[in-house]
């Protein structure tokens, strides 16, 4: 009895420790994410206005009859966004360890802010192959015979509008989310 009564302690002390570092481990990696969506949210909204500003710049002096090079913005560095935080949560099983909710919205953030920067990848490539070198030859490149802008520049250009929106809604939910998962933190 006395060998059955330690045994079961020594397995309750066990879990009981199992279960602390689940949950230390839990909020490392919630931390992370945070901190992931903190950057994100902040970058994204950062690289939507300045898309937006570089195009607004062209449409300025399409208004006042003047031919300019066509609105562009690179985004520095790695064309793809961070999701290495999420993705660790999600390999090592602790993502499991989230409300089903949470965990599925998350999810959903990652997989559309890495389908929009897959988008992205495609005009940076235009950019790269047909919006810089042309810059070079200055404004007149951009332009067909009746003075009006080629159309596969008004459309990359519109392209380029609908990623800095999709970035401002991207934004919006990396808040939120971040906001969700700081309320888990502070509650345990």
């Amino acid at each position: 009895l006395v060998i059955f009564a330690g045994v079961s302690a020594a397995f309750i002390v066990e879990n009981y420790r199992d279960n602390r570092n689940q949950i230390a481990e839990m909020h490392r990696a919630v931390a992370g994410i945070i901190s992931e969506l903190a950057t994100t949210g902040t970058k994204a909204r950062k690289y939507s206005d300045a898309i937006f500003a570089e195009i607004a710049r062209w449409e300025d002096a399409d208004r006042a009859g003047k031919r300019a090079v066509p609105g562009y913005y690179r985004i520095p560095g790695a064309p793809h966004p961070p999701a290495a935080a999420w993705n660790s949560a999600v390999a090592s099983g602790i993502a499991r360890m989230l409300e089903p909710g949470l965990r599925r919205d998350l999810g959903y953030f990652y997989s559309e802010f890495v389908g929009i920067h897959d988008n992205y990848d495609r005009y940076n490539q235009f950019t790269e192959r047909e919006v810089l070198p042309r810059s070079l030859s200055g404004p007149d490149a951009f332009y067909g015979p009746d003075g009006r802008l080629l159309p596969v520049f008004r459309v990359h250009m519109d392209l380029q509008k609908e990623f800095a929106e999709d970035l401002r809604r991207l934004s919006g939910m990396a808040q939120d989310l971040r906001v969700r998962l700081e309320a888990i933190q502070s509650s345990k």
